[in-house]
């Protein structure tokens, strides 16, 4: 979050807040208040710096979040003032969180709050689609852009996912909540339908959430959500003592972790998984088909663990026990815990606390897309994981059917596997069986793999942001790009400046926003300049162009002879390759060269 004054106009600038760039506010008379002349003739000026701290405090505090930013910003005594825990807790009050925050709760936590609370936003951006699944509201001509409703008891929005009819938030108080479409009356009283106008709590103390990793959100029928429990109690407060005046209560019941499923379309409970007190867990993944499901559990230790359910049997009354198995990562390589974990139908990405990635992949066709060949593929060892070669720390990925995307500590960008419809953005279709590097305009700040196309969520130096794509443009998956890029080209889509991640669906885009102030940086240094690649890139492209045309010229030849006195000087100007090597193939093809055959005057 910028909150420094632009040293060009001497205008305050804020960009963390959720809407689109605000028209700067006109700027304050120079003509300041007078107090009643006394009675010596004198005039008293008072300034903003003559009011009292506890004057200036009870100003604020009627102000928005935005303007005391802004405030802060002007001079190191009045940044001194906007950190003031007094004023923020005023200000979340005055905001109506609804969280309990301790009276002892440090200066911070009042701040962040209210600017989680400030910058917290969905918004949606209609795509193509069409045909008969597409939802009403994007067949009915309404507005490309719009915003979701924001559930009051929401504090700040940690991940957004949609589902086949409705759409998932996850705040930081652990609150999943669902927003569901309905009938709305539009500006010119027509009743319309649209996509997240209303919002409903299901479940709260959550820890994470996950759906089928599948880009078809009908797939997409149950909601897998890693709770914290009481043991033997779906609900978390115990429930009353009835004993004697005087007497202690019992122990409470030791907290557990669970995994409660729920029907997506319902929002009820159809079935629930306890786990040993002793395993806790911070992260869930889904992979599998529907028969064959296979949850991924993150332990705090870095360790990931395995099961497996059937959904087609999950609305069955019954109770049975699963089998929890540990991955062969977490036996193979105890040494390295495992921070994250991606899944994709098909495949798994695991991303260690050191920042190197593994790649797990469970079918010989996906194996051949990520990695060119089929060689070294063992059906019967599937879930052996994969090292990816790239020598630096890995901070974030993403993972699609066929298509990986990895962001270093330095902000570059790396993508691998199918590039049929340049969704790589590499300039080419060519596929990439290893990491490649992708230089963008500007720094990343989310990256997204989708089916055929691939999506970077970037960020200026001023903090204005865009959206970039690449790919397979069908369906207005890149909109202003229908035809599709094999370079990522900026698409037309108005960002907001507390955008923070991104997703999409067959017919909708979705841009989280919101800004977390005790978030640590990704990146340790900054990203490539874009000039030096081009530079770059425009030497190889004119060297690439140079022997192009020493080709045409050596086929063009009739001799043998010539055409090796043209290769010979080709290898001599312009391949940079070992001295040694140079020379070797310089005698060599000398000594090829047929000597009936006149000199061509090429050395």
């Amino acid at each position: 979050m910028d909150e420094r004054p632009n040293k060009e106009t001497g205008k305050l600038r804020s960009n963390f807040a959720c809407g689109y760039d605000r028209a700067e506010a006109p700027p304050t008379p120079k003509r300041r208040r007078t107090n009643p002349p006394a009675k010596d003739g004198v005039e008293h000026w008072t300034t903003i710096r003559s009011l009292p701290p506890e004057l200036l405090e009870e100003i604020l505090s009627r102000v928005s979040v935005s303007d005391v930013i802004a405030f802060g910003a002007t001079c190191s005594t009045y940044y001194q003032l906007s950190l003031s825990s007094s004023l923020w807790r005023r200000l979340c009050h005055r905001q109506a969180t609804g969280t309990q925050q301790p009276s002892t709760a440090p200066p911070n936590d009042w701040r962040r709050t209210a600017i989680l609370k400030y910058s917290q936003g969905l918004q949606m951006q209609r795509l193509g689609g069409g045909g008969s699944r597409t939802p009403q509201w994007c067949r009915s001509g309404g507005p490309s852009v719009s915003l979701a409703v924001v559930p009051p008891l929401a504090l700040g929005y940690r991940r957004s996912l949609p589902t086949r009819d409705h759409l998932l938030l996850f705040d930081y108080q652990g609150t999943i909540f669902l927003l569901r479409n309905a009938v709305t009356s539009s500006l010119r009283g027509h009743m319309t339908w649209r996509r997240a106008a209303r919002h409903a709590m299901l479940c709260q103390n959550a820890k994470d959430f996950a759906v089928d990793p599948r880009s078809d959100n009908s797939f997409r029928q149950y909601i897998y959500v890693l709770v914290s429990r009481t043991n033997g109690d779906a609900e978390d407060t115990p429930p009353s003592w009835p004993g004697p005046p005087g007497s202690a209560p019992p122990p409470s019941p030791p907290r557990c972790d669970c995994v409660e499923v729920y029907q997506q379309d319902t929002s009820q409970r159809v079935f629930r998984m306890t786990f040993h007190p002793s395993l806790t867990f911070i992260q869930l993944r889904l992979t599998g088909s529907e028969v064959n499901r296979v949850l991924l559990l993150v332990t705090d230790t870095g360790k990931v663990y395995a099961l497996s359910v059937n959904e087609t049997q999950m609305n069955t009354p019954r109770s049975y026990t699963v089998h929890l198995a540990l991955k062969k990562i977490s036996i193979s390589l105890p040494h390295l815990p495992v921070a994250q974990v991606h899944t994709s139908y098909s495949s798994v990405l695991c991303l260690t606390g050191e920042g190197s990635v593994y790649l797990e992949v469970h079918s010989a066709g996906v194996y051949r897309q990520f990695f060119g060949t089929q060689q070294g593929y063992n059906p019967h060892d599937i879930h052996t994981p994969l090292p990816l070669s790239l020598p630096y720390k890995v901070v974030k990925c993403s993972l699609g059917l066929s298509h990986l995307c990895l962001l270093d500590d330095c902000g570059r960008v790396f993508m691998q596997g199918s590039n049929r419809y340049g969704q790589l953005g590499t300039g080419d279709k060519i596929d990439r069986g290893e990491p490649t590097e992708v230089v963008l305009s500007m720094t990343p700040v989310e990256v997204w793999c989708g089916l055929n196309h691939s999506l970077a969520l970037l960020q200026g130096e001023s903090g204005v942001k865009e959206v970039q794509g690449c790919g397979c443009g069908g369906g207005r998956r890149l909109p202003g790009c229908s035809k599709g890029s094999a370079v990522f080209v900026k698409l037309s889509i108005r960002v907001p400046r507390a955008a923070r991640s991104l997703c999409a669906s067959k017919d909708c885009l979705f841009l989280l926003c919101c800004h977390d102030i005790a978030e640590t940086p990704l990146f340790r240094c900054p990203p490539p300049v874009k000039e030096e690649a081009e530079e770059e890139r425009k030497v190889e492209r004119d060297e690439r162009e140079r022997l192009i045309w020493q080709l045409a010229q050596l086929r063009e030849c009739e001799s043998l002879g010539q055409k090796v006195d043209i290769l010979r000087w080709a290898v001599q100007r312009h391949m940079t390759i070992n001295p040694a090597h140079r020379e070797f193939l310089v005698q060599a093809l000398i000594a090829i060269r047929p000597v009936s055959d006149e000199p061509s005057g090429q050395s």
